[in-house]
């Protein structure tokens, strides 16, 4: 089958609290996940909050340079890989980017990344956080994917794709800023407070309502 596309997976090293938190008690260096389907990173997607204040709405989102660097000139160390595919699998995972993109129930499996010091994280229906989105892709693709998907962290991309390393070092070293994303720093509003309280809610129950009728089967 002749290569003749290419995919690409970005792991960085970003500067928000919750980041520096899932560096810490997850004992990784790296700590989220994008798949791009472009090597100038103009369609960019992973799991992660559509606003700066909105971390309990993180579903899959489009993402940007501006949404890395926070508008400040500080370094965002990423780890860039090429994947190439063939023609079919490039339109695949275009195609299911879109499909789960215009899905709106699929949001951030943010109760597995927060356990997962203690639980070593758990699936849930729908969701995904960055790193499980990014080996799903790749499962797909046909790689060697042996322990359930959210059981990586973005670290392990380094062993399993360190041939395909394609750019390692600083964000704008490699892309400059987009410019300012007036959406993403958009203020809170009570609105976003109350469809953070539903997505958390809808969390717990696909979380735990789901696993215990999967126990009593």
């Amino acid at each position: 089958m002749n290569k003749t596309k290419s995919i690409y997976i970005m792991i960085s090293q970003t500067n928000t609290r919750f980041a520096r938190l899932v560096r810490k008690f997850g004992k990784t260096h790296y700590n989220h996940a994008a798949v791009a389907l472009d090597e100038e990173l103009e369609q960019l997607y992973a799991f992660a909050r559509p606003k700066h204040k909105a971390v309990l709405l993180a579903r899959l989102v489009k993402e940007n340079v501006h949404r890395y660097t926070l508008g400040k000139e500080q370094t965002v160390n990423v780890v860039i890989f090429k994947i190439d595919v063939t023609m079919r699998q490039y339109l695949w995972v275009k195609n299911t980017i879109e499909q789960i993109y215009a899905d709106k129930e699929y949001i951030y499996n943010l109760l597995s990344v927060l356990s997962y010091p203690v639980s070593r994280g758990f699936s849930t229906y729908k969701a995904f956080s960055c790193i499980e989105f990014a080996m799903f892709i790749l499962k797909a693709l046909s790689y060697d994917i042996p322990k359930p998907l959210y059981r990586y962290k973005p670290d392990d991309l380094l062993p399993l794709l360190y041939k395909d390393i394609c750019y390692q070092g600083d964000i704008l070293e490699y892309k400059e800023d987009s410019g300012y994303d007036y959406e993403y720093f958009s203020p809170w509003t009570f609105h976003l407070f109350w469809d953070s309280v539903i997505t958390l809610m809808w969390l717990f129950m696909r979380t735990f309502v789901r696993r215990q009728r999967k126990e009593t089967k």
